[in-house]
């Protein structure tokens, strides 16, 4: 882990909400800005982001320079992306002005690699619970494709059927099927939870920390903390954006010409986004879990007594806090 250097990056203020448009909110991964700001920004510039590879085995860092290309950017990719060269290819047209939306991480390398002049650079940041191994995206998509005898022609990890939450997978296929599920309790959800990079759990790119910190000009992610009652509310998701720079304001300022732009107080800031200021602690038994999915598969490894017995734990867990609750209620109203 390096430091990007970036001694100016300090969190100024913080907004949310989502686009004017339900459909491009509905279509991502929670309100939307990312794309919205990307729309504005590529009127004159480049952008880079991550897109699934065409057979949907991989995620990959590509430059859009038409809208029709920044769609293939939109929503969640919770797997590591493939660089490809990306920072080198950046680095050749710096004449242009270029938005690179990635993982902290990214950020502060390109950073690092781009040099000192980067007045060019403009720079966003998702909120970072850490990606898990290219292997599970290869290995689901594989399995779906022999279950529905197809190629697969589009693939979500965030899918809305009826709000913003619960999060699902879905798939449509050439042939005209269809594959959806709970992400929740899948088994691309458990490898996610437990096949992190080991890094991930000691991040330093994160709010409050002196040396590495935030890396950005903006970062963005879900706004957990969000009220029905707040103006910021949306049943079909909101976004929350962390200015952190001038060029943070001015990319925030394009976010409004399509979006809704709350002002978020700082208490709400951090609550329900544990990740934004803490590393998200690697699961017990990471190393028995890539055993099993490496020698007998993704579904293997998710069915495993590892997964289940903490997992009917929380459960149990969970139902007799539950009971209590209830059991605490009955007496008070007696």
């Amino acid at each position: 882990m390096k430091s990007s250097n970036r001694n100016d990056i300090v969190l100024k203020a913080s907004f949310g909400g989502q686009t004017r448009d339900i459909d491009g909110t509905r279509y991502s991964s929670s309100g939307g800005y990312a794309t919205a700001i990307s729309k504005q920004f590529i009127l004159e510039k480049g952008v880079v982001g991550v897109r699934y590879s065409s057979d949907f085995s991989k995620s990959e860092y590509a430059i859009a320079e038409t809208i029709e290309e920044l769609e293939q950017f939109r929503t969640s990719k919770y797997i590591q992306a493939e660089k490809g060269g990306i920072y080198q290819t950046i680095r050749n047209i710096k004449r242009k002005k270029i938005l690179f939306i990635g993982l902290p991480c990214e950020v502060s390398a390109l950073y690092n690699y781009w040099g000192r002049n980067t007045d060019n650079l403009y720079s966003i940041s998702l909120v970072c619970h850490g990606p898990t191994t290219p292997k599970v995206q290869n290995l689901f998509a594989s399995k779906l494709k022999e279950n529905n005898n197809s190629q697969i022609k589009y693939f979500s990890v965030r899918y809305k059927e009826s709000g913003w939450k619960p999060y699902y997978i879905y798939a449509d296929f050439e042939n005209g099927k269809h594959h959806q599920e709970l992400f929740k309790g899948s088994s691309y959800e458990i490898a996610f939870q437990y096949l992190k990079r080991p890094s991930c759990s000691s991040c330093r790119y994160k709010l409050g920390d002196q040396e590495f910190g935030l890396v950005s000009d903006l970062t963005l992610g879900d706004f957990h903390a969000v009220e029905k009652n707040m103006l910021q509310y949306s049943p079909w998701g909101v976004s929350q954006a962390s200015v952190q720079s001038e060029k943070g304001e001015y990319l925030i300022d394009l976010a409004r010409r399509q979006c809704n732009v709350e002002f978020i107080p700082e208490k709400y800031i951090t609550k329900y986004n544990y990740a934004f200021h803490h590393p998200v602690a690697q699961k017990t038994g990471r190393e028995s879990f890539k055993r099993i999915l490496l020698r007998e598969g993704l579904d293997c490894a998710a069915k495993s007594l590892l997964v289940q017995i903490p997992t009917c734990y929380i459960n149990a867990k969970r139902r007799i806090i539950s009971f209590l609750y209830n059991v605490k209620l009955y007496l008070i109203s007696k």
